[in-house]
């Protein structure tokens, strides 16, 4: 198969990338690094010309809902519309578990933002596929990083599934190669509910004991009372398939951010 990963460079996107490579498919890797942005569409054209299937992995780091919600509309738009022109059989959209619940998303702007674009992709006329999935275990790692103040971490008690970015890519590209005979949407998590201030915890544990990246904060887990996202909104439905990977497992095996 011949396939397009938008956003191939970031950090779902290398490993559907490197996946697809493995498994000898033809893989074009777009993103503004190599002259495709698909916010203005420039570029995206040329990037999906030939394409059996167009992978969305594109991200913004923003957590602002307007700036979210006018990203990933006008991404999604622009990929349908050119993904129309070239003749794509076949689309995979990589979102989040709940995020188009408005319980869930009233005070998160990135969900918000996914729950547009998931909106935008249900309504192309390319068959489409949303991979959800619950928050990846890499999220622990990245809130260490981004809530460290000082010696300390503060990190909120969010209560998830969590899975492992693995896990999820290998989902994504199987999907990818079953092409438009691939479900409209699948979900995958991970095997228990978790913490994740006291997944942070167990990070920060990790790194002392292997000396990475410097000293390491104390974490302090706080609740965040009136937030869903943050209060059990973001566990899966009971049916939802699973990894078996732990997030113990994923620490000693040598975790990748």
């Amino acid at each position: 198969m011949r396939v397009s990963v938008l956003g191939g460079s970031g950090n779902m996107g290398k490993r559907v990338v490197g996946l697809l490579q493995e498994a000898g498919h033809d893989v074009v890797v777009a993103s503004r690094s190599s002259g495709v942005d698909a916010y203005t569409g420039f570029g995206l054209a040329v990037a999906l010309r030939g394409a059996d299937t167009v992978v969305d992995c594109l991200n913004m780091t923003s957590v602002n809902a307007r700036a979210c919600i006018d990203f990933h509309e006008t991404t999604a738009k622009n990929i349908i519309r050119s993904a129309e022109q070239e003749g794509v059989k076949h689309l995979v959209c990589i979102s989040i578990i709940n995020a188009r619940n408005p319980e869930v998303n009233r005070r998160m702007g990135y969900y918000r933002g996914k729950a547009a674009q998931e909106a935008r992709y249900q309504n192309a006329k390319i068959p489409t596929t949303i991979v959800r999935s619950t928050q990846w275990f890499e999220l622990a790692e990245t809130l260490l990083d981004q809530m460290k103040i000082g010696p300390v971490a503060v990190v909120p008690h969010m209560h998830c599934q969590p899975v492992a970015a693995d896990a999820v890519a290998q989902l994504v590209v199987s999907m990818a190669e079953a092409g438009s005979d691939a479900p409209a949407g699948v979900e995958l998590a991970g095997p228990e509910p978790r913490n994740m201030a006291r997944l942070a915890r167990l990070v920060a544990r990790s790194n002392a004991a292997a000396n990475h990246r410097g000293p390491h904060p104390r974490v302090i887990g706080v609740p965040v009372p009136g937030m869903k996202a943050l209060n059990g909104g973001l566990l899966p439905a009971n049916a939802v398939r699973t990894d078996p990977t732990t997030f113990e497992q994923w620490l000693a095996n040598g975790r990748r951010a």
